[in-house]
């Protein structure tokens, strides 16, 4: 018997090129798609979902759950960098339920070792953990495609993890003591090709675009995602747009994915196609939402046919995009911690860029406000390491993390009660953009001298008449309570 479970699209009937007429493109390339988007819908992934204890006690899955996909459009698994995709398992037996039990186990286990690799600086071997163990990392399973025999079991799986339990499991049992927090999104590639002058992107399906529409991304640390090529991409986004870092352009196109950012792959070609001999320069930028720019240059050495050397191109540039966001958001292991921070707030706009800049911080877990007033904040900052680690990270992102002065109680008018003060141990300042980075390794320390707030241009001044962001009356009443930050 052989099944096939959980397939983005069924080969021999996908769909060639369209071709569109359109003003500005003679030929619109279009991705290779599904048959229909309802096909794609009504495919089936086997999904498993550890709820009950006892299963995850004995290693032994819960009974499956079918699900079937809701959109077309569905994030696939290499969206998710704690999922790990395609782990092929071949396990011999002599009754069909057992032998498929063990081969999922084996999936899993398998799983996790690749999923170490991926998230710990340097790799090397996992923590050893049980069967049981694992099975509590997993949130659940899809059966990519399987061959049952009376005897045999071979198959081809796609594990899941829960992030949370992963981040805690890593530093255990002799575990690492740093790790790489992926995105929470996924990356928009956009591979460019310039030929004879022409820069192109949508108008022809170039070999440099069908090498990355053939990747396969399993061992992703920042998952890549491939346009389309539909009008409404091309429409967002030209050639020229990506080659000159058009803001506008490059957030339009990562909003119709709703990915983190966009990386522009630009590579020369000749228009008979790359010369094995001869090898490939390939220009790599990687694009923020926050505005973040970082440029690289991939040399690839020549060899082999014209499509392994683009191969070996793409995978080049996927292992410098991983390694660029390995360097840049490395963060300790270990359980999570609880701090109240002060922010000291001078200008209307303080609170909302010190937000924004918190949520770029992927060492800060969760950020919960606990009180505000005119002058400042109270935050409470959940975080993995110790404070100096924190500071780092918190430092990339211009944001200073010192050591706070005893808090001074607020004058009170006459007839109110003085309102407790809550004490703080650290200090969050907003620093100028640009500033934070060259002090990432600097230590915070006891001695340390404080930053001094920074507003940011063109804040208006939070004067005594003006009214707070809490809607509060012109006149001082402490410390005002807030609702826990999302």
């Amino acid at each position: 018997m052989v099944s096939s479970l959980g397939l983005s699209y069924i080969p021999g009937l996908g769909l060639g090129p369209n071709i569109l007429e359109s003003e500005g493109f003679a030929m619109l390339h279009r991705r290779r798609a599904p048959l229909l988007a309802g096909l794609a819908a009504m495919s089936t992934a086997l999904v498993v979902s550890m709820t009950g204890p006892a299963g995850a006690q004995t290693g032994s899955p819960p009974p499956a759950a079918v699900s079937a996909a809701t959109s077309a459009a569905a994030a696939p698994s290499a969206a998710d960098p704690f999922a790990v995709s395609g782990v092929r398992v071949d396990i011999n037996g002599s009754n069909p339920t057992t032998v498929r039990d063990q081969a999922i186990r084996e999936a899993q286990a398998k799983a996790w070792a690749e999923l170490y690799r991926r998230l710990v600086p340097g790799g090397g071997n996992p923590p050893r953990l049980s069967d049981g163990e694992i099975a509590k990392l997993v949130q659940g399973f899809e059966i990519d495609e399987e061959k049952v025999s009376a005897s045999r079991y071979v198959g081809a799986i796609t594990v899941r993890f829960r992030p949370n339990a992963v981040r805690d499991a890593l530093g255990q049992s002799g575990g690492a003591a740093q790790y790489v927090e992926p995105p929470s999104r996924p990356f928009v590639i956009l591979p460019v090709t310039l030929t004879d002058g022409r820069t192109i992107l949508w108008q022809d399906r170039t070999p440099w675009r069908a090498a990355w529409e053939a990747r396969q991304p399993a061992a992703s640390l920042v998952p890549l995602v491939v346009p389309d090529g539909e009008l409404s991409d091309a429409q967002a986004i030209s050639g020229e747009d990506a080659v000159a870092g058009n803001a506008d352009a490059l957030a339009r196109i990562a909003q119709a994915y709703k990915a983190g950012g966009v990386v522009v792959a630009r590579t020369d070609l000749p228009a008979n196609g790359p010369d094995p001999a001869r090898g490939l320069t390939v220009d790599v930028t990687r694009y923020g939402l926050d505005g973040t720019r970082e440029n690289q240059t991939v040399q690839v050495k020549g060899g082999g046919t014209a499509d392994e050397l683009l191969n070996r191109a793409v995978a080049s540039v996927g292992t410098q995009v991983d390694d660029s966001w390995k360097r840049e958001h490395t963060t300790a292991t270990g359980p999570e911690q609880n701090t109240l921070v002060r922010v000291p707030l001078t200008a209307v706009n303080d609170w909302v860029e010190t937000r924004k800049r918190l949520s770029a911080v992927n060492a800060v877990t969760r950020n919960t406000l606990m009180s505000i007033t005119r002058s400042e904040a109270l935050v409470t900052l959940t975080y993995r390491g110790a404070p100096e680690q924190l500071a780092q990270a918190l430092a990339r992102q211009d944001l200073g993390f010192t050591h706070a002065a005893p808090p001074v109680a607020a004058p009170v008018a006459a007839g109110y009660p003085a309102l407790p003060v809550p004490s703080a141990d650290w200090q969050l300042t907003l620093l100028p953009r640009g500033s934070g980075a060259a002090s990432a390794g600097a230590v915070p320390s006891a001695a340390s001298p404080m930053a001094s707030p920074t507003s940011l241009a063109p804040s208006a001044p939070m004067d005594a008449g003006a009214v707070g962001t809490m809607g509060a009356p012109p006149r001082n009443l402490g410390t005002l309570p807030a609702k826990s930050a999302p």
